[in-house]
This record gives structure tokens, C-alpha cells and sequence, in this order.
């Protein structure tokens, strides 16, 4: 059983305002998904649900007019609760992003703030299982080898620049899912459990390895971006973590697909 680390109890409201996404979501067809790590090692595959997913992560500009749209989630504003210090810190005002950043990812937003973002545009952070089962069609797509992928994910993590480059704010298809931010996802802090055992996912990579489905370059390099998201509480707001939103897809009777 997988089980999440997060701040229970505390209920957001559901915000109305228009959505602000300029290209539309990317449809993720379900269907069977191996994660790469073992967070159950009794449950080896999982069922994933369609769903949709935005192509790029959120942008300067989209965080800017939701910010305007609801001054509680401005940098001035901001319950201390849901926020390290940090928030929007690179924002030269509490209104205005840096000169020629509009189309860059928004950083220094904590979990809290994205979640809330996500939900005034109808729909939410993707679950850890949504956004890895699309980071797999995302490589698919770009035909990204395993060892590309590997490389290209660890040379990232060496050294990110997630503030100097655009977006394509345009995108048809899933975009930079790995080239620009790590993303939040909802459940981004979670324990592993084997029977009665449970481990955080902290320590070493090496430890960590263990629960890797196979030892290849590729699962571990997700491994590592797993770990990175758990080291980081709700309230963290850094220059490497971005995020985009996820949404339902309901049938005519409202069921999901």
C-alpha cells in the first residue's frame, strides 16, 4: 500500500475564476503502467485512468494572472503557512516577473500554491503514478533512448536552468517534461511499504536502489527524481520546482474514464 506524507486534514476551496491555460491540455490515454519504483512490492503494475495533462509546465505569466485574480496567493499575501519564505522571491514585486520571463517556468511556488493554482483552472496536480506513466509516453513521443533519457536527466539535476529558458506556450504534445523544472505532483513525499515494513523515500541513492523494479540506467535516474520531490516539505519554494495541472476526464454519466 502506497500512503502519502502530506499536512492532513486541511480542505481548499474550489475556486470559479476562468481557466488562464492558453494551449489545451494533452489527452493521456490509460491503460497499464510498471512503475519504475517499487512503492508496493506486492503490486508490481497499476491501472491508470485517461486523463488529461497540460504540455508545458505553468509559466511566469499564467502564475502572474492567477495571483491577480486572487491577491490571497500573492507574495504579500500569502499565509505563512503555506510557504517557506521563499515564495515568488524572484519576482521583482509582489505583481511583476522579471523582465522577458513571461513564457519561462514559475519557481519558488510551494505545493500549496500550485495545488490551489490547479484548482482554480478545474483540475489538479497529477498524482506521482499520472505524471511518470506520462513522462514514459513523453520519451516515446521525443524518441528518447533509455540511456538519453538517463543522461540527460542526471546532466539536468547537475546543473538546472530552469530560469533561462523558455516554453512553448504553443505545445500540442507533452513538452520539457524534463528539461526545465522538476515538477510537484500530489502525492510527492510517499512511504514504501513491503508487508509490514515502511521506509520514507530519503537516504541514499544507493539504499534507495533496493526498490527499483530493475537495476537499469533509466529506473534509476527516476528513482532519483523521486527522491528529490521527497526531500522537499509543502511549504518549499525553490528555483528548481515548477508544475503543471492535471484533469478528470468524466464520461456523458459522469463517470471517470
Amino acid at each position: 500500500m502506497v500512503k502519502w506524507l502530506g499536512v492532513a486534514g486541511l480542505m481548499f476551496s474550489t475556486l470559479t475564476a476562468s481557466p488562464l491555460v492558453l494551449s489545451d491540455p494533452v489527452r493521456i490515454n490509460g491503460g497499464e503502467f510498471e512503475p519504475p519504483v517499487l512503492l508496493d512490492k506486492e503490486r508490481l503494475s497499476i491501472e491508470i485512468n485517461s486523463f488529461m495533462l497540460d504540455a508545458t509546465p505553468v509559466t511566469n505569466q499564467l502564475f502572474l494572472d492567477f495571483v491577480n485574480s486572487h491577491p490571497k496567493w500573492q507574495r504579500d499575501n500569502i499565509a505563512a503557512l503555506f510557504h517557506d519564505g521563499n515564495y515568488l522571491k524572484h519576482w521583482p514585486k509582489k505583481d511583476a516577473y522579471p523582465n522577458g520571463q513571461a513564457d519561462h517556468p514559475v519557481t519558488y511556488v510551494s505545493w500549496f500554491a500550485a495545488r490551489e493554482y490547479c484548482a482554480a483552472q478545474g483540475g489538479r496536480l497529477p498524482s506521482l503514478n499520472e505524471w511518470e506513466y506520462a513522462s514514459v509516453q513523453y520519451r516515446q513521443q521525443q524518441n528518447i533512448s533509455d540511456d538519453d533519457y538517463a543522461r540527460n536527466l542526471f546532466a539536468w539535476y547537475s546543473q538546472p536552468k530552469s530560469d533561462e529558458q523558455t516554453v512553448d506556450i504553443n505545445a500540442t504534445e507533452l513538452s520539457h517534461m524534463y528539461d526545465r523544472v522538476n515538477e510537484w505532483v500530489e502525492d510527492y513525499q510517499l512511504l514504501l511499504t513491503n508487508g509490514d515494513d515502511v521506509d520514507l523515500l530519503s537516504g541514499s541513492c544507493g539504499d534507495g536502489a533496493r526498490f527499483l523494479s530493475s537495476f537499469t540506467k533509466a529506473n534509476y535516474a527516476t528513482f532519483f527524481r523521486y527522491q528529490s520531490r521527497s526531500d522537499y516539505a509543502p511549504q518549499s519554494s525553490t528555483s528548481t520546482m515548477g508544475f503543471r495541472c492535471a484533469y478528470d476526464i468524466h464520461s456523458d454519466n459522469g463517470d471517470q474514464l
